[in-house]
Formats: structure tokens, sequence, C-alpha cells
């Protein structure tokens, strides 16, 4: 849609390297890779287009996205 690449290329812009659409209907997930200092100005860049950060990061032994 627009507005995500409008998302996706503004956190380019910013100092994303790169980005992933995740998820499907009604909610979803947008992960950017953002090398050394970027990621405060990929998020500055991406909060008035309702971005809201979530902090991850690359394991060895994978993600996990929820736990019970």
């Amino acid at each position: 849609t627009p507005a995500i690449d409008q998302i996706y290329a503004n956190a380019i812009a910013n100092g994303a390297t790169g980005g992933k659409i995740s998820g499907a209907g009604g909610g979803g997930f947008m992960p950017f890779f953002c090398p050394g200092n970027t990621r405060y100005a990929v998020a500055t860049a991406l909060k008035p287009l309702g971005g809201k950060v979530i902090d991850y990061e690359f394991t060895n032994r994978g993600l996990s996205s929820w736990s019970y």
C-alpha cells in the first residue's frame, strides 16, 4: 500500500539498511535493520507515521515472539 511504501522509504532515508513486512490481516509487524546509532533517526522519522518502536535482537536460537 502507499502507506507501507512511505514507511519503508522513510526508514531507508533515515539510515535503515533493510526491512521486512511480516503478518497479515488487521495487524502486522515491520522490523528494520538499523546499523549503529541509526535506530534513533529511524524511530524519530516513523513516529509521525504511526510507528511503534519495539526492540529486538538476533540470537543463535531463533526468535521468540511470545511465551506461555
